[in-house]
């Protein structure tokens, strides 16, 4: 039987018309079931939104990313910095991130910053700091009292923060006396701008006004004091023990009574001067130790005067440095019972601190 094309028009139009309302109410239906669900999660949705906002904005996008490393060898990595700093780089690649200024010193003026190509030294081949036009040295400064007396050997407050503050703005690197020990033996090299703190006598001040600014400044130091003046007039035990848990302080003794070792008393006959010496070497170093648990390591002799038999004693009673008041820079090959150290007086102003300030010799 033939089916015209009119009639099976006819019949599709029927069909049409049964079928279409039955499929509006299904999506319909399924148009409702659909907002409902999105209805359902709408505030999940917006609630996630707000979470990954928060956790951006509160740092989640500075996490550091990973440095990506370009070449490497046994002495040298290069690579391209991520979101990490030197002490960060230094950590991952060095094992330790007191080692961030090796990072710094490589690649100086470059700084260390995200995008740059910088190299990590692997070894340190010149621990010494000797170059082709000339070698490093360290300074050592001796400061005494803190005040506003005006004596020549005092440093008021303003003044000594206006030093720390020139030293960190203009990167010098504060580091402990030891570390100086390490750079004297050949072993450890030295940040290029290193400068050490010492402080002589053990004057009260010390505690009072140096102490709070050089922990201000995150600043080590070294103070001699000589242990007669110890709760007698100087530093008390218990203000000591406080500056030496800090980590920053380290305290070693300046002899017993701060008389000249480098010259005999009146009337002093050999034997006496050779008991004075070991007296006012062995005395002050046992009565540190028994305050402090610890052996002190580091001697500044009285007036800055020493002999051979003077050092002689120092060697005697464990001692590795000997420091003067000889107004120079110390190199890799400087004496080490002869350490030069240049006084900081109060009666001077900013040139005169920062002349003393020099951390290279040219040949």
């Amino acid at each position: 039987m033939m089916i015209s094309v009119r009639h099976t028009a006819r019949l599709h139009k029927a069909t049409v018309k049964r079928i279409l309302p039955e499929c509006h109410r299904c999506c319909r239906e399924r148009a409702i079931t659909i907002r409902k669900a999105v209805d359902r999660n709408k505030f999940l949705i917006v609630s996630l939104f707000f979470i990954v906002y928060a956790l951006l904005g509160s740092g989640c996008s500075s996490l550091p990313a990973t440095s990506e490393v370009l070449a490497r060898d046994s002495e040298f990595i290069v690579l391209r910095v991520g979101n990490e700093d030197a002490n960060t780089l230094a950590h991952r690649y060095l094992g330790d991130e007191k080692l961030g200024w090796l990072i710094e010193d490589a690649n100086y003026p470059r700084s260390i910053v995200s995008g740059n190509e910088i190299i990590i030294p692997l070894q340190n081949k010149n621990p010494i700091g000797f170059e082709f036009e000339g070698y490093q040295t360290v300074p050592i400064l001796c400061y005494h009292r803190f005040g506003n007396k005006g004596r020549r050997l005092e440093v008021s407050a303003k003044q000594f923060e206006e030093q720390l503050k020139y030293l960190k703005q203009h990167d010098y690197r504060v580091i402990h006396l030891h570390e100086l020990y390490g750079f004297l033996k050949g072993e450890q090299a030295l940040p290029k701008r290193s400068v050490i703190l010492t402080i002589d006598d053990g004057h009260r001040s010390i505690y009072k006004i140096a102490y709070p600014l050089l922990k201000k400044y995150n600043f080590p130091a070294t103070v001699f004091v000589y242990s007669d003046y110890m709760n007698n007039g100087g530093l008390k035990t218990s203000e000591i023990k406080t500056m030496n848990s800090s980590g920053l302080i380290s305290i070693q003794p300046h002899s017993k009574t701060h008389s000249n070792l480098a010259l005999n008393g009146a009337g002093e006959g050999k034997s006496a001067y050779r008991k004075r010496v070991r007296d006012e070497v062995r005395i002050p170093s046992r009565k540190l130790e028994n305050t402090l648990g610890k052996a002190p390591r580091y001697y500044a002799y009285p007036f800055g005067d020493t002999n051979p038999q003077v050092i002689d004693e120092l060697k005697a009673n464990g001692l590795l440095l000997g420091l003067t008041v000889q107004s120079a820079a110390n190199a890799a090959f400087t004496y080490p019972y002869l350490l030069n150290r240049s006084m900081i007086f109060g009666d001077r102003g900013m040139d005169d601190f920062v002349a003393k300030l020099k951390t290279f010799q040219a040949r």
